[in-house]
């Protein structure tokens, strides 16, 4: 559905200006998850783990910037396959107070249901992302 990829890709425009205001509480943006919505973080990660509903959403969000001078996400690549999108990017800031710059990158698999976003799992590569969800490489 070019719906699903459309929609995530707006999601996406903001945090590519380093804007994460579109995941205040005040935003029209929270409308965009689902009420059971869970935000799977990788595995390799020290904040390994599930954060459920938007609220969680919200304090991972801030979990992440509060650590940042500045913050943006870069989309290399989005993939739509139906319900799932698939955003290959890079996270990518200044830590705070140190003027170390972080790149990391990421793929995360959004999984949609009814035009809202139910799931987000995030994978270290395109690759094992890919694979997660049965789609060859």
């Amino acid at each position: 559905m070019s719906e699903n990829l459309d929609l995530v890709r707006s999601l996406y425009a903001p945090l590519e200006r380093g804007d994460f205001s579109l995941m205040d509480r005040e935003s029209e943006w929270h409308q965009v998850f689902a009420p059971d919505f869970e935000w799977h973080t990788r595995d390799d990660l020290p904040d390994a783990g599930v954060r459920k509903g938007y609220e969680g959403t919200v304090r991972l969000r801030d979990e992440w910037v509060q650590n940042f001078d500045e913050m943006h996400i870069e989309v290399d690549e989005l993939i739509g396959a139906g319900d799932i999108v698939i955003a290959v990017a890079r996270l990518c800031g200044c830590l705070r107070g140190s003027g170390h710059e972080l790149d990391v990158e990421e793929t995360q698999v959004w999984r949609m249901r009814s035009g809202r976003a139910s799931e987000v799992r995030a994978y270290l590569t395109r690759s094992e992302a890919l694979k997660a969800v049965g789609l060859a490489e």
